[in-house]
């Protein structure tokens, strides 16, 4: 395993090969033997002269061999537990557990490694350790071996195939370059580990797929966590299907609030709107207006032109509304009908009938022929009515119904007056 040492720990790694003499071993930067302790020539049943000079894969099968140069050729600087099947001299295998530092030359030049390796198991546990590599490596899951140094030290098909590359390729890769999502990931769960906490399952992204991914800790036998193995499992289609719901709920949550023909807010949501608003007034004593607005003559309007253009008619004036009633806090909705409504938090009775004014110029400016109206071409009447001051002893509800039939009074009135223009009412006249 590669394993990230620094100050203390490396000194420790440092002792255990220095005070194992009998184990020793050191090698050039092609991997060559140059030193070789009479304990590891046992192990191998060599003479000292048919090691040294030999490369390390030397006395290895082919494909252990080819794994033990991509181990080597991604040059870590440190690594512990590493484990090595080599070829004993009478055709035997013997598994060995490896420790080992980098070695510079004076230059600062990397010139090898030095270190210590001594056999963990017999044979049969050796075999049983490589049955357990081919099942690793034939799972149907995706799983990865990472050191703390972020490069892989495993990888099996299952994941190779989420890059699209051989397994072996991927030995000695750092993680970082193939997929910067899971390094960060890594990092995290490595932090969570030293501080002996459980990693929570992690959500990673990559070429716009969804795979969840599970963390465990390998630990050497002084319990150090050496490494992580990673299983990822692709929920992309988990995904997918949760998306899609988002989707399908924003709609209906959008349907359940808003006009099918202007796209305005409706009367539930305008109506929850006003008591929010009627609740902030009576807290902090801000005035309030509502205004009531209604197309002058729309069902005329509807017989003449037919009901298509009555519908483009609704929506032309919803898109006004909304881009003159453009303040923070300001809402506009329909309320049924031809009949739409506003509310105004900060606004006087003087700031309604402002308001209003704007509108109906507004409306009056598009120029859209009415041939039944009396005027000639769309116009709008509209009804106002303001909480300047809370009326003592009321409740909200009481206070939000009143406003609301004041407004709808005034609109009224303002019809009564020949339609085309607004009529406004205060707190005195609701209080009357």
């Amino acid at each position: 395993m590669f394993i990230d040492m620094q100050g203390a720990a490396l000194e420790r790694l440092n002792t255990v090969i220095h005070s194992h003499p009998q184990w020793q071993w050191e090698i050039d930067q092609c991997h060559r033997f140059t030193k070789v302790a009479e304990g590891l020539l046992g192990l191998l049943g060599r003479e000292r002269e048919a090691v040294l000079g030999e490369p390390v894969n030397a006395f290895m099968t082919p494909s252990e061999a080819a794994r033990a140069e991509r181990f080597f050729t991604s040059r870590p600087k440190a690594f512990s537990c590493a484990i090595s099947r080599h070829l004993h001299a009478d055709g035997h295998m013997v598994a060995l557990e490896s420790d080992a530092l980098a070695l510079a030359d004076e230059q600062g030049e990397f010139s090898g490694y030095r270190g210590v390796a001594h056999g963990v198991m017999d044979l049969a546990h050796a075999e049983n350790m490589y049955r357990m590599m081919a099942i690793y490596n034939t799972a149907p899951s995706a799983l990865c071996l990472i050191g703390r140094d972020g490069r892989y030290l495993a990888a099996n098909a299952a994941y190779a195939a989420i890059h699209g590359v051989a397994a072996e390729t991927l030995v000695g890769c750092k993680v970082a370059e193939l997929l910067p999502n899971a390094s960060i990931a890594i990092r995290r769960s490595l932090k969570l580990l030293d501080a002996g906490q459980d990693v929570p399952a992690q959500e990673i992204v990559h070429q716009e797929r969804f795979y969840q991914m599970l963390a465990n800790p390998v630990r050497n036998l002084t319990g150090q966590v050496i490494g992580i193995t990673a299983a990822f499992t692709d929920i992309t289609d988990l995904r997918q299907v949760e998306q899609k719901l988002a989707q399908i709920n924003r709609k209906l949550e959008y349907y359940a609030n808003n006009d099918h023909l202007t796209g305005l807010p409706n009367r539930r949501h305008v109506d929850e709107a006003l008591t929010d608003q009627v609740l902030h007034t009576m807290r902090g004593e801000h005035p309030l207006s509502v205004l009531m607005i209604d197309v002058d003559f729309f069902k005329k309007y509807n017989d003449h032109y037919g009901h298509l253009r009555g519908d483009d008619c609704l929506r032309i004036v919803a898109a006004q509304l909304s881009k003159t009633l453009q303040r923070y806090g300001d809402v506009v909705g329909r309320y049924g009908g031809e009949e739409f409504i506003a509310i105004l938090p900060g606004t006087d009775a003087l700031g309604a009938l402002k308001i209003s004014g704007a509108i109906l110029h507004a409306i009056r400016a598009l120029d859209l022929p009415h041939a039944q109206s009396r005027y000639g071409k769309l116009t709008l009447s509209i009804g106002a009515a303001s909480l300047d001051s809370v009326p003592h002893a009321q409740g909200m509800e009481e206070i939000r119904d009143r406003l609301l039939q004041s407004a709808d009074r005034a609109l009224y009135t303002a019809k009564l007056s020949g339609r085309n223009t607004v009529y406004g009412m205060s707190t005195g006249e609701l209080d009357a």
